[in-house]
C-alpha cells in the first residue's frame, strides 16, 4: 500500500489516536490509527468487525434508562420497536416536514417523531420514556453511537504502550450529496460525542477512491502522465451513488487523484429491496390468516421486516429462503418461503435504476463506459446478484475490480484522509488528492432574487475567495445558497453608523467586500466582511456583480482590522473555474480605506444548528446518561459477583454433603441450603431496585457462609486428637524458635556492620537514619510482624495449656473449639512465613545499602586525606620557595656592595675579586638546586 510506505515516520509525530468512522445506514465500521496500531478495525464487544447502526433506549423499573448499541440489542428491535432507533442516517439534516420523514415512519413501526419547534421543526424521537427531557434529537442519538465507538477505541488504547489513551481526532464519511444542514448536523453530533478535533467530513466515494489508490501498485513505467478513469459504485442500505475519479501517475513519481463527478439515486438501496421482500412476506401472512394489515401490531410488523432482511441476504447466495415465525399471531405459527424468482420479479421495475447513477456520473464528465479502467463495488447491496449482473452488463465484466474490501474500504480511506488533514504533510511518494465540489454555491444581498456564483461545480475544496458585493446601502443582508436553495442568511441591519466611520474621498463609493470559504468538509460560509472605499462604477449593484458570463468579482488583496488603509492596486479575477473578462476589473486606487464589520448570527430557513447554550445542556445530559451507564456496569458486575458466589456455595454444599454430615445435623445443613435458595430467588425476582451497597452486603453475607462451610469441611479431615494437637504445638514452637533465631541473626549482622563503621571512624547512626528513609513504610511491617508473632505465641500458649489436661478432660473439649485453635495456628503459620520472607528480603536490601554506603564513605575519606596531603605539600613548597627567594635577595645585595667597593681598587685587584665572587656565586646556586628539585618531584 503506497500510503503506508511513509506511515511509520508520520505516526511518530501523532500523539493522540485518529479514528475514522464509516457510519452507514445499516452498519458502522470504525478504524483506529495510533503508534503501534496501524489501521486496525475497532471491534465490537462481541469481536465483530462491523456493528449495527442502531440504539435501543428503554426505561428500567427503577426509573433509570438502559441503552443498548448495535449488536448488543439482540432481539430488542422486534420486542421493543417503539424504543429502537435504526436507519438514523436517512434523517440526518432533515426536518419534520421533509418527505424523508414520512418514508421513515412507513417502515419503522412503533416509532414516534415530534417537532422541535425551537429549531425550526427539527426532528426529535419520542421513545415512550414518559419525559420530554428524554426526547432525543437526531444529533443526540448519533452522538451516543459515536461516543460508544470512542469508548471502544479508548479501551483498545489502554493496553498499548506506544500511544496515549487519548481519542480526540476524528474523521467521518458522509454521503457526497449531503446538504449543508446535514454536514452541520454531523459536526454537532461529533461535538456532542466529545470529539474535540474533527479532522474532516469525507465524501464516501472519496474515501473509497483514496483507499483504492493507496492499494494500487505501479511499476516505474506506469509513471507516464497518462490519466485513467475509475468509478466507485456504492450501493448501500439507503441509496446508491457512483463516484467517478481519475488517477494520473506523473513522471515525477507522484500520483494525482482527482474527484471528477457523482451520480446518485437517493431512493434505491438495500432497504428498497428489503421492503419488496417485506411486501411478499406480509401478503402471504395476511392471506394465511385471512387478516387486514391494520390488524397486525407494531411488533408483528417489526418481526416480518426482520424476516425480510434475512431473506434478502440469504437470496443473494441461495435460490430459496424458508423460515417459521413461532406464535406470530394468536399463538399460531407461520411458515413462509420466498424464492429468488419472486424476489427478482417484484424488483424488475428497479433494474434501470441500478445503472442510472453510473450513467449520470459519466455524462457529467462527458465520458462513456468504455473510458473506464475499472469499477469498484462498495456497499452491501452490491452482493445482490441482479445488482451485480446489471452493473457488469453496463460497464463490462472485465472492469469489475476486486481490489478493495467492500465492507471496510470507506472506513480505511476515511482514516487515511484524517491522517492527511492532521499532519498536513505531503511526501513525494504520497497521493495528491484534488477533491472538488459537486454543487454550485451562490450568494445574494438584501433579499435580491438574483444570485451570483461564488464557488461553482468543480471548484477545488479548501478554498477562500473575496467577493465585491457592490455599493453599500443603509442596511445589509447576505444570503447563502446551495444549488439555488437558501442555506442561511446574515442580517447586518442598519449600517449607517459603520459607514459613517469610514471617510471616503469624493469620487469614491463604499462597497461591501465579503470573504467566503468552501472548506475541506465542503461547508460553505461567510467568514469576513469589510466596507471599503473604491472608485465609483457605473451601473446598478447587480449589473456590476453579474458579468456577461455570470462570474463574480474576486478580490486578491486582503485588509485586516478596523479602518485600515492599504495601498496598491485592487484587481478582480475569477474563481478556479470561471474566466475573467476585461470589463470585470475594478479601477485601481492608490489609497483604499476599509472598515471591518462583525458577522452577526445566521438565520436559517429550515432546521438550525444546535447553538452553544443548547450544546452545553446536551453535553450535561449525555454525561449524566453516561454516568448512569457506568453505574449500571458496576451494578451488573456486583450482581454477577453475587450470583457467582451463590452458585459456588451451592456446589460446595452439594458436592461435599457426606463430609458436612459428619460435622452437622440435617437441620443445620438445610439452613445453609435454604439460605442459598432464598438469595438466588431474591437475585432473580426481587433485586431490580437493589443498590450497589445492597449487593455488596449480600456478597459479604454469602462469603461468611462460604467460610463456615469450608471450616466444617476442613474440620472433618483435620487431626484434632491430643496427639495431633501435640504435633501441631511442636511444629508451632519450632517455628517460633526459627523466627527468633532469624531475628537474632539479623541483629548480629547489623552489629557487625555497626562495628565495621565505628572501626573506620564512620557515623553508623547517621547512615542508619538515612537508610531508614529509603525503607519508609517497610518499618511498619516490623510492627505488624511483632503483633502477628505475639498473637501466634498466644495461640501456641493456649494449645500448650490444653495439652496439660488429662486425656479424659481433653476429650471433653468440643471439636469446634479445638478446630478454632487448629485453624488459627494454621493461618498464623502461613502469615508468619510470608512476613518472615518479606522481612528477610528487606533486611538483605538494607545490609546491601550499608555495604555500598560504607565503600563510598571509605573512598570519600581516602580522597579527603589525599587532598589534605596535597594541600600540605603545596604549603611546604610555597614556604621553601619563599625562603629561597629571601636568600637570593641577600646574595644579590652583598654582590652589589662588593662590586661598588672594588671600583676604587686597581684593575688587577678588581679582576681577582670579581673571579672569586663569580666562583662563590656559582657554588651557592648549585647548592640550592637539589632541595628545590626534590620538592617539585
Amino acid at each position: 500500500m503506497r500510503f503506508l510506505l511513509t506511515i511509520s515516520c508520520i505516526l511518530t509525530s501523532v500523539l493522540s489516536a485518529i479514528v475514522g468512522i464509516d457510519y452507514g445506514q445499516q452498519f458502522t465500521k470504525a478504524v483506529l490509527l495510533a503508534p503501534g496500531i496501524p489501521f486496525e478495525l475497532i471491534l465490537t464487544d462481541e469481536g465483530k468487525r462491523k456493528d449495527l447502526s442502531g440504539i435501543c433506549i428503554r426505561k428500567e423499573p427503577n426509573g433509570g434508562l438502559e441503552r443498548s448499541y448495535g449488536s448488543q440489542m439482540g432481539s430488542l428491535a422486534t420486542r421493543f420497536p417503539q424504543s429502537t432507533v435504526l436507519d438514523l442516517k436517512q434523517l440526518i439534516g432533515k426536518s419534520f416536514d421533509d418527505p424523508a420523514t414520512e418514508k421513515y415512519l412507513r417502515t419503522h413501526f412503533g416509532i414516534q417523531l415530534v417537532k422541535d419547534e425551537s429549531r425550526n421543526n427539527a426532528i426529535k424521537f419520542d421513545l415512550g420514556l414518559g419525559n420530554s427531557t428524554y426526547q432525543f434529537s437526531v444529533e443526540e442519538l448519533l452522538a451516543m453511537s459515536l461516543n460508544e465507538i470512542k469508548a471502544r477505541a479508548l479501551a483498545d488504547l489502554e493496553g498499548n504502550p506506544n500511544a496515549a489513551a487519548l481519542v480526540e481526532d476524528v474523521a467521518i464519511s458522509i454521503p457526497p450529496f449531503s446538504s449543508q444542514a446535514a454536514r452541520q448536523a454531523y459536526l454537532d453530533s461529533l461535538f456532542l460525542a466529545n470529539f474535540s478535533n474533527v479532522l474532516g467530513l469525507v465524501d464516501e466515494g472519496t474515501s473509497v477512491a483514496l483507499n483504492f489508490a493507496g492499494n494500487k501498485k505501479y511499476e516505474s513505467s506506469d509513471y507516464n502522465d497518462e490519466t485513467e478513469y475509475h468509478l466507485v459504485y456504492d450501493a448501500g442500505a439507503g441509496y446508491t451513488t457512483a463516484t467517478l475519479f481519475s488517477l494520473t501517475p506523473q513522471s515525477d513519481g507522484k500520483v494525482v487523484l482527482k474527484m471528477e463527478s457523482v451520480g446518485d439515486d437517493l431512493l434505491f438501496g438495500g432497504k428498497t429491496l428489503t421492503e419488496s421482500v417485506y411486501s411478499i412476506v406480509l401478503e402471504k401472512l395476511l392471506t394465511h390468516f385471512g387478516l387486514e394489515s391494520s390488524a397486525l401490531s407494531d411488533k408483528i410488523h417489526a418481526r416480518l421486516y426482520e424476516v425480510a432482511e434475512k431473506a434478502k441476504i440469504i437470496l443473494s447466495a441461495n435460490t430459496e429462503y424458508h423460515t417459521t415465525l413461532e406464535s406470530i399471531y394468536g399463538d399460531r405459527d407461520f411458515k413462509v418461503s420466498v424464492t429468488r424468482d419472486e424476489f427478482e420479479e417484484i424488483n424488475s421495475d428497479l433494474m434501470d435504476r441500478v445503472t442510472k447513477p453510473i450513467e449520470t456520473a459519466l455524462k457529467k464528465s462527458q465520458l462513456d463506459a468504455k473510458d473506464l479502467k475499472s469499477v469498484i463495488l462498495n456497499g452491501g447491496s452490491t452482493r445482490v446478484p441482479f445488482v451485480q449482473k446489471h452493473v457488469s452488463l453496463y460497464v463490462g465484466e472485465d472492469k469489475i475490480s476486486k481490489s478493495v474490501n467492500t465492507d471496510e474500504s470507506s472506513a480505511l480511506g476515511t482514516t487515511q484522509m484524517g491522517l492527511k488533514l492532521k499532519t498536513k504533510t505531503q511526501s513525494p511518494k504520497d497521493i495528491k488528492l484534488i477533491d472538488r465540489s459537486y454543487h454550485n454555491f451562490e450568494v445574494s444581498t438584501n433579499a435580491n432574487e438574483e444570485q451570483i456564483v461564488v464557488f461553482g461545480k468543480g471548484t477545488e475544496v479548501g478554498n477562500t475567495t473575496k467577493v465585491n458585493l457592490g455599493e453599500m446601502s443603509d442596511s445589509l443582508s447576505v444570503s447563502l445558497y446551495e444549488d439555488g436553495s437558501l442555506i442561511k442568511s446574515y442580517n447586518f441591519g442598519d449600517m449607517s453608523s459603520t459607514t459613517k466611520k469610514l471617510g471616503c474621498k469624493s469620487g469614491e463609493t463604499k462597497e461591501v467586500i465579503a470573504t467566503f470559504e468552501l472548506n475541506k468538509s465542503k461547508i460553505f460560509d461567510l467568514v469576513k466582511t469589510n466596507i471599503q472605499c473604491s472608485a465609483k462604477k457605473s451601473g446598478s449593484l447587480f449589473q456590476n456583480l453579474l458579468k456577461k458570463n455570470g462570474d463574480q468579482e474576486v478580490l486578491e488583496d486582503d485588509t485586516e482590522g478596523d479602518e485600515v488603509e492599504s495601498g496598491g492596486d485592487l484587481n478582480t479575477t475569477s474563481s478556479d473555474v470561471n474566466s475573467t473578462t476585461s470589463d470585470s476589473k475594478l479601477k485601481s486606487s492608490k489609497s483604499l480605506k476599509s472598515s471591518f464589520v462583525p458577522i452577526p448570527s445566521a438565520t436559517y430557513p429550515h432546521i438550525q444548528p444546535i447553538d452553544r447554550k443548547e450544546k452545553r445542556k446536551l453535553l450535561q445530559k449525555l454525561a449524566y446518561l453516561n454516568g448512569l451507564d457506568a453505574a449500571k456496569v458496576e451494578l451488573t458486575a456486583e450482581r454477577n459477583k453475587l450470583e457467582s458466589h451463590l452458585y459456588k456455595l451451592r456446589d460446595l454444599i452439594e458436592s461435599d454433603k457426606d463430609k458436612l454430615a459428619q460435622e452437622l445435623s440435617t437441620e443445620e445443613i438445610s439452613k445453609f441450603t435454604d439460605f442459598v435458595s432464598e438469595q438466588i430467588e431474591w437475585l432473580d425476582f426481587e433485586s431490580d431496585d437493589a443498590s450497589i451497597d445492597d449487593l455488596k452486603e449480600k456478597i459479604k453475607g454469602v462469603g461468611k457462609r462460604e467460610k463456615e462451610v469450608k471450616n466444617y469441611l476442613e474440620m472433618s479431615s483435620a487431626d484434632l486428637s491430643k496427639e495431633g494437637m501435640k504435633k501441631l504445638y511442636d511444629e508451632g514452637t519450632n517455628l517460633i524458635m526459627t523466627i527468633q533465631s532469624s531475628m537474632l541473626k539479623f541483629g548480629e549482622q547489623i552489629s557487625e556492620v555497626r562495628k565495621k563503621y565505628e572501626e573506620a571512624g564512620l557515623n553508623f547512626d547517621k547512615e542508619n537514619d538515612r537508610i531508614k528513609l529509603k525503607f519508609k513504610g517497610k518499618d511498619d511491617k516490623m510492627l505488624t510482624f511483632d503483633k502477628n508473632l505475639q498473637a501466634y505465641k498466644d495461640v501456641i500458649s493456649k494449645i500448650g495449656d490444653l495439652l496439660k489436661f488429662s486425656d479424659s478432660k481433653f476429650n471433653k473439649i468440643s471439636k469446634k473449639e479445638l478446630y478454632s485453635f487448629h485453624d488459627s495456628l494454621a493461618q498464623g503459620v502461613a502469615q508468619m512465613l510470608i512476613d518472615l520472607i518479606e522481612l528477610e528480603t528487606t533486611h538483605l536490601d538494607r545490609i546491601k545499602l550499608f555495604d555500598e554506603q560504607f565503600d563510598k564513605l571509605i573512598e570519600r575519606q581516602q580522597q579527603k586525606e589525599y587532598r589534605k596531603k596535597l594541600r600540605e605539600a603545596a604549603k611546604e613548597a610555597e614556604k621553601r620557595a619563599s625562603s629561597e627567594n629571601k636568600e637570593n635577595s641577600t646574595i644579590e645585595v652583598e654582590a652589589s656592595s662588593s662590586i661598588e667597593g672594588a671600583s676604587d681598587a686597581s684593575e688587577t685587584k678588581h679582576e681577582d675579586e670579581s673571579d672569586a665572587l663569580n666562583s662563590e656565586s656559582t657554588g651557592n646556586a648549585d647548592e640550592d638546586d637539589d632541595p628545590i628539585e626534590h620538592d617539585e618531584l
